[in-house]
């Protein structure tokens, strides 16, 4: 059994991530978010309104502690954040 496939709810979601290439998926959604937010300089409170996720997930992303949000959620973000439609 992978470590956080026991994972228990944050923010009202259960996490889908459950295999090592899901991990290494979130940490590279989470990590780009990271870095276009700092390029940009948008703050947690900027970068949660333009990713439209609440404060506590976008610490978890500023903060690279991903296990909790699933990819999709990642995802969407990220594609908020860019600008393109998802």
């Amino acid at each position: 059994m992978i470590p956080f496939e026991n994972a228990s709810p944050v923010s009202g979601r259960f996490s889908f991530i459950t295999t090592a290439a899901q991990m290494a998926q979130a940490q590279t959604l989470a990590g780009w978010i990271t870095i276009i937010a700092e390029d940009r300089g948008l703050d947690e409170r900027t970068l949660a309104a333009t990713t439209d996720l609440d404060i506590e997930d976008v610490r978890a992303i500023l903060g690279g502690v991903v296990l909790m949000i699933p990819l999709s959620v990642l995802d969407q973000a990220l594609c908020r954040l860019e600008g393109r439609r998802h």
